[in-house]
């Protein structure tokens, strides 16, 4: 396998068509070709891209371990989990988790991977836990259906599993015997309508629960069990919250709303609300430089105009919050870290089949955010338009059908009252006759 360093290559075309109707809404037609993935390949290149990652097919999830510097991949297809170490280049180990992992996350501690799946069969999900250096898989547990995600508490060894088709978090107490077998403790957290991110700040013991519907944060406490604050946020928290447990905040990619929001965890509130277009998905904090990292994949399914496909991925200023400017790294990027150590930034690019491994510099030749900026502008007036459009059509029914109904309610009151038969009326007529 062959790179490219100074772009990425597509493994595969999109055809898409979509017809936007006021009254019907969006009609999406999406056919979707997908190559045999190829064999894992990696190599250094030019600047700002160090190489490029074949592995497996569709990757989404990424975790780095930032001690032994191992990144973990989760792919859609054939629902591969890999650990890539970028010291040699090479994919440590790879194994087969459930049908289509939705999460990965590592704990740099113990150098645990957890790993959440479908099963398409039972309609379930599944987590598993893994040797972060072997891919051994140590426990695995069933959890709810969904788009599950995944938070860590080191320090309370909790693993929070969100369990999207259900207003529930599932919570796994995980226990090492003396003789180093892991096994877990469960319980359920009730929590809704729709859990789906979650992060954890365990230096603090809060965790952080975003609610797709509501669009909420929910702030609680693992330790008494309250919930100390409701954060509203931009339309649809994904999965994951990033949490930065040095400075207590919380970064929120917010899909629809198409912002990344910032929280202050020490106060319970928002700090920065940041323009993201089209469509962010992943977020990557605390690097080297002092930059957050943000994922535009494009979320088709939702998109009020068919079909969005990223390409960038957008760089903010973590002191100003300025947007920097925007780098090209393919078809919707998803999942994004980073290694603060090894100045590194890694990108799943989720339609080329690639990760691609970004040198984390302050050098990196970024697209002007004045595009950006009005690419965003543009986007939200476009949505706004669209609103007024359909809420004017709507009253403008609402007129109609109440003008008409107003024409006819005497016409049909008149037809239902009581009429006096005509025998009745001339019985009641006194005949007048003449005198003689």
């Amino acid at each position: 396998m062959q790179f490219n360093h100074s772009q990425l290559k597509l493994k595969k075309r999109k055809i898409t068509g979509s017809i936007l109707i006021p009254l019907i809404g969006t009609l999406l037609i999406q056919s979707l070709a997908l190559f045999l993935f190829p064999s894992t390949s990696h190599a250094d290149g030019g600047f700002p891209i160090i190489g490029v990652l074949h592995a497996g097919s569709r990757p989404e999830g990424i975790a780095v371990d930032t001690q032994t510097h191992l990144v973990y991949i989760a792919y859609e297809y054939p629902s591969l989990v890999i650990a890539f170490d970028p010291g040699s280049g090479k994919v440590r180990w790879h194994t087969t988790i459930g049908d289509t992992p939705t999460d990965v996350q590592v704990d740099s501690t113990n150098h645990h991977v957890y790993v959440t799946s479908t099963l398409f069969r039972s309609r379930q999900g599944l987590l598993a836990v893994l040797d972060g250096a072997t891919g051994k898989t140590q426990l695995t547990a069933p959890t709810g259906s969904g788009d599950n995600g995944i938070a860590v508490d080191t320090k309370r060894q909790r693993v929070y599993v969100s369990s999207t088709d259900n207003p529930i978090i599932n919570v796994f107490k995980l226990v090492t015997s003396p003789t180093g077998t892991l096994s877990a403790e469960s319980s359920i957290l009730a929590f809704g309508p729709r859990p789906q991110a979650l992060g954890v700040n365990s230096r603090l013991g809060r965790l952080y629960v975003g609610d797709a519907i509501e669009n909420t944060i929910t702030v609680y406490d693992e330790d008494t069990g309250r919930k100390l604050a409701t954060i509203p946020v931009a339309d649809v928290p994904e999965q994951p919250l990033r949490v930065d447990e040095t400075t207590g905040r919380v970064y929120v990619v917010c899909s629809m709303g198409q912002e990344l929001d910032i929280i202050d965890g020490n106060h319970n509130s928002v700090l920065a609300r940041i323009p993201v277009s089209p469509y962010p998905e992943g977020v990557a904090f605390n690097t080297a430089t002092g930059r957050i990292y943000v994922a535009d994949e494009g979320n088709k399914d939702s998109s009020p105009t068919g079909q969005i496909t990223g390409t960038t991925v957008t760089v903010i200023d973590a002191q100003s919050f300025d947007v920097l400017g925007t780098l090209q790294v393919g078809r919707s990027p998803d999942g994004v870290e980073s290694d603060p150590m090894l100045r590194r930034v890694y990108v799943s690019v989720e339609d080329s089949s690639a990760v691609v491994e970004i040198s984390d510099s302050v050098d990196l030749p970024l697209r002007s955010a004045t595009n950006f900026h009005q690419a965003a502008t543009a986007h939200h007036a476009i949505f706004l338009l669209q609103q007024a459009a359909i809420i004017t059509v709507i009253i403008m029914i609402l007129t109609l059908v109440g003008a008409t109904l107003g024409a006819l309610l005497p016409r049909w009151r008149g037809q239902g009252s009581p009429q006096t038969p005509p025998g009745d009326a001339s019985s009641r007529l006194k005949k007048h006759t003449p005198p003689g």
